[in-house]
């Protein structure tokens, strides 16, 4: 067999190996994800519904100075199942959470520390917020990228993450509590991820 008629053999066969179908997962494996009780998942929408300027006594537990407390409402939403557009971004208080904020220095993160009470479950964050390269095509609001791990679970957790796209409304000093930007989503579109430890034998 000369070098051409091996060449046309194994072009084809290259070829045909990035055209393989993708695996597909039978479905009982997404339900697995939600259903196998080792992770837990949450997706919220925030309120604010508090906030003080300052350290507070409550925000005294933070691992750093605090310069602003805020209370806010975690509310549950409701998307479209054909695409995920959020339809309804206020459908049921399912719980709040206090935040403890560091000073807000230019290039710099904004250190976070928060306390949360969801449906009778408790836990504590300590995490960050930083700017987004892309801002909303207004001057009255900052977007912000916030990460926070998660501790101070009930025992049979061993720990979590909550992640979040938060929109700050940038409306005055004197801005009120609610203040928000007409037309966007304030503040915060959240996720919560949290972990349950191994079952023994597992």
């Amino acid at each position: 067999m000369n070098c051409h008629s091996v060449a046309g053999l194994l072009l084809p066969a290259i070829a045909c190996f990035g055209c393989a179908a993708p695996p597909t997962r039978p479905p009982s494996v997404f339900e697995d994800e939600v259903r196998a009780g080792v992770e837990e998942i949450y997706i919220h929408r925030t309120v604010r519904a508090e906030h003080q300027r300052g350290a507070t006594p409550a925000c005294a537990v933070a691992p750093f100075p605090s310069m602003n407390e805020d209370l806010y409402e975690l509310w549950s939403l409701e998307t479209r199942a054909s695409d995920s557009h959020v339809v309804d971004s206020h459908v049921e208080r399912v719980g709040s959470f206090r935040a403890c904020l560091g000073a807000f220095e230019a290039g710099r993160p904004l250190r976070m520390y928060t306390m949360t009470t969801l449906k009778g479950l408790t836990y504590t964050g300590l995490g960050e917020c930083n700017p987004t390269q892309g801002q909303p095509p207004v001057r009255t609001a900052l977007l912000l990228n916030c990460v926070a791990d998660l501790s101070d679970l009930p025992p049979e957790y061993s720990g979590g993450v909550v992640v979040s796209s938060s929109l700050a409304p940038l409306t005055g000093r004197d801005q009120p509590v609610d203040a928000h930007v007409h037309g966007y989503l304030s503040t915060s579109v959240i996720v919560v991820r949290l972990w349950k430890k191994p079952k023994q034998g597992s």
